[in-house]
């Protein structure tokens, strides 16, 4: 184990964070959340609608004596009594619970960002393995994480025996204090520590996010034999790709080399242009594009033209334009007719019996 911890040295690449996040492994700190869900729970019941259930809970508590001193005879008394006491107390809970999940929902989003992960909940068989469970009982991790938790506690009791030392006599003086006045000094003590203690810990949160952050990193990091892998397996996955879209031209190029023995006319540069023209009056309302290249493509279209004795003309201007403007498949443009019917007319009169593929009369 710590062999293979001391052979990580290696950060980790955008695909080992990629797969992490995918599991639902990310770096977050529970203690940022904790403190914001007590600072928005504090400010909540600073505002109307602590005031609302503070007053709830004080009528619920009178009406739950009244029912000690007389109790229900009858079991629908009973069950109407416990609706009547916890439904008020439900409705005056209810936002106030709901704006601290949202609290705590943000305080995540924060700081994992938008992340949806469905297979942190499928089961794990090495989580009731009994060995797998005693090498995580002696984890660094758990380990360290159970020191700070004994540090927190202690921390936080030395913080309450600071503001309740000063209130001990008053607290003790509540058992003779009525209801009303027993709640408010109890509210007003309680306070105290939640803003103590929220104080304290939010100091205490940017180092636990800190630490939460190095340890995720620490724990990606990756050996050199695994960036190596992964690095080979990634380039052969996009040499893979490459190859495939090769093979992909190669295969148009060559139906476009085939689609030249159709052709009337090949018109050249003579020798870094070629395309391949094709007219029937029945077909189209101009001559089509069946092949175009440069270079080496160009050299095999009039390869392929003078392999099927279709007529080649050299034209460089006109072939650099049909080149660089008409797609194969495509009809030539209108600006263009002049000049491609000229080359036409040319080959009639080379070879008269193409003509009649054109419609034209011999």
């Amino acid at each position: 184990m710590a062999e293979d911890a001391a052979q990580r040295t290696e950060p980790a690449t955008p695909q080992r964070r990629e797969d992490a996040r995918r599991k639902g492994s990310v770096a977050q700190s529970r203690e940022l959340q904790s403190v914001a869900v007590l600072a928005a729970a504090l400010l909540v019941l600073a505002t109307p609608l602590g005031t609302m259930l503070a007053e709830t809970m004080l009528l619920e508590l009178r009406h739950a004596f009244s029912a000690i001193a007389d109790p229900p005879s009858t079991l629908a008394d009973f069950r109407g009594a416990i609706i009547a006491g916890f439904w008020p107390a439900a409705v005056a809970l209810g936002p106030i619970l709901a704006l601290l999940a949202v609290t705590g929902g943000l305080a995540q989003l924060a700081q994992t960002g938008p992340l949806w992960s469905f297979e942190i909940l499928s089961p794990r068989y090495d989580r009731i393995d009994p060995v797998q469970g005693a090498k995580r009982l002696v984890d660094p991790d758990r380990l360290f994480d159970l020191v700070k938790s004994i540090a927190k506690l202690a921390l936080v009791s030395v913080i309450a025996a600071w503001v309740l030392g000063d209130s001990v006599p008053e607290l003790i003086s509540l058992c003779r204090a009525d209801l009303g006045s027993g709640i408010l000094a109890a509210a007003r003590v309680s306070f105290e520590l939640a803003v103590a203690l929220i104080v304290t810990l939010g100091l205490l949160a940017p180092l636990d996010v800190a630490y939460q952050r190095w340890r995720y990193e620490h724990r990606l990091r990756m050996t050199r034999s695994e960036v190596r892998d992964e690095t080979r397996q990634r380039e052969g996955d996009a040499q893979v790709r490459g190859r495939f879209r090769t093979l992909h031209r190669e295969l148009s190029r060559s139906r476009m080399i085939a689609a030249v023995a159709e052709a009337d006319v090949v018109i050249t540069n003579p020798t870094h242009y070629a395309v391949a023209l094709r007219y029937r009056q029945e077909q189209a309302a101009a001559p089509v594009v069946v092949a175009k290249g440069r270079n080496h493509v160009a050299a095999r279209i009039r390869e392929a033209a003078a392999a099927n004795d279709v007529p080649t003309v050299e034209n460089p201007p006109l072939a650099r334009v049909l080149v660089r403007t008409v797609e194969v498949g495509r009809e030539v443009p209108e600006n263009l007719f002049q000049a491609v019917a000229e080359v036409l007319a040319f080959v009639h009169r080379l070879r008269p019996h193409r003509a009649r593929a054109w419609g034209i009369g011999s």
